[in-house]
This record gives structure tokens, C-alpha cells and sequence, in this order.
């Protein structure tokens, strides 16, 4: 029944998505008509052929769709998943971007995916999801059990990437009690930026068809 749930919910998220995706096209439609109107008007002085009009009005639709498509699918959304007071209780300090080896390993552990590099070439990141989400915390880094935002996990991932001259590994894992499909908005952010800004090799679970 939770996977059916889940995967009811990825099928909204699509329907959703389109329906963004063609009112984007229709704006765009609508956008680029009047732009050619007004450049008939005050700068031709004069009508211009109505193919030309038809060629742009689908251009500008087509090129707005595209836009809105790449928001939608790639991950723009807001993070809906889960409520909290927003208060980390680890001991850890964001500020400074340090952890805390005193702190308790009480954090289940997954079993080992094969393939993965040595572990100090790599990065292990939990996302966070439904009840174990804290305000905007979604992540855990290692073994620190303080949740984290995407900008103290961006700053802790970088200073363990200067740390070493080898291609660095961010691993991403799931807690079992609420586990996220990989094209989670959460998910995605920390994805595209340790692959596009941070130049990371990111490894994501496997899913559960």
C-alpha cells in the first residue's frame, strides 16, 4: 500500500508537471503574438507576413514550454516533505563546518552497495525524509547525527573535497523507516550541485520497483 501511495504520488507530480509545461507554452504563445504586434506597429510601420507570426507565436511557445519543463522536471519544486521545529539537537557546529567524533553512531546503517571507492575518497550523505525532516534540515553527512541544510552539507562536502587531490564520491542514502524515490526535490538539489558546481561523482541507491 506505501508503494502504491508513492507511486500515486509520482503520477500527480507528472500530471502536474505537463500541465505547468503547457501553460508555460500557452504564455509563451501569447507573449511572443504580442511582441510581434508591437514590432509591426512601432517599428515595421507596417503588417508583416502571417507565416512569420505563426512561426514566432510557436517559437515563443515552444521555447517557454522548454523552460518551464526543465524547472519542473529537474528538480525546481519546493521541499514539501515533512514538518519540524527547524532545530538541530547534535553537537555538532554548522558555523564552523566541523563534526563532532564524540557524537553517538546510532544512525542505521544500509547495507554496502558494491563498486563504491574506498571510504575516504567518498562522502556519505543521508536525506532526510517525512517525520525525520526538521525545518529545512533534509541531510545528514557521515555519521553526525545533526540535521543539515543544503548549504552546511555544500560547505562540509567542500571541505573534504579540498582535502584530497582524488575524484571525490558523494553517496547518497535513504533511512529505511523513510526511504525517497531519487528524483525527489531534496534529492535533485544536492545532486545537481555536487555534479554540475562541485564537480562530484554521485552514487544514488538503487529503487525498489
Amino acid at each position: 500500500m506505501l508503494l502504491a501511495f508513492f507511486n500515486t504520488v509520482r503520477v500527480a507530480k507528472l500530471i502536474e508537471g505537463a500541465l505547468a509545461t503547457a501553460g508555460g507554452f500557452l504564455v509563451g504563445y501569447v507573449l511572443a503574438m504580442i511582441l510581434g504586434w508591437m514590432i509591426d506597429k512601432y517599428v515595421f510601420k507596417r503588417p508583416s507576413p502571417a507565416f512569420l507570426h505563426r512561426i514566432g507565436r510557436m517559437l515563443g511557445g515552444l521555447i517557454l514550454a522548454i523552460l518551464v519543463a526543465m524547472m519542473v522536471f529537474n528538480g525546481g519544486g519546493g521541499e514539501g516533505d515533512g514538518t519540524g521545529d527547524g532545530t538541530g539537537n547534535g553537537k555538532s557546529s554548522p558555523v564552523n563546518g566541523t563534526l563532532d567524533p564524540t557524537t553517538p553512531n546510532t544512525q542505521p546503517q544500509p547495507t554496502p552497495r558494491k563498486h563504491l571507492p574506498p571510504a575516504e575518497e567518498r562522502v556519505r550523505v543521508t536525506v532526510l525524509g517525512g517525520t525525520d525532516v526538521k525545518g529545512e534540515r533534509f541531510y545528514l553527512v557521515e555519521d553526525d547525527l545533526t540535521p543539515r541544510t543544503l548549504e552546511e552539507v555544500k560547505a562540509l562536502v567542500q571541505q573534504k573535497k579540498d582535502a584530497t587531490s582524488k575524484t571525490l564520491h558523494l553517496e547518497v542514502q535513504y533511512r529505511a523507516q523513510n526511504t525517497l524515490f531519487n528524483d525527489h526535490p531534496s534529492v535533485s538539489r544536492l545532486r545537481i550541485w555536487a555534479n554540475r558546481t562541485a564537480g562530484l561523482a554521485v552514487d544514488l541507491p538503487p529503487e525498489t520497483p
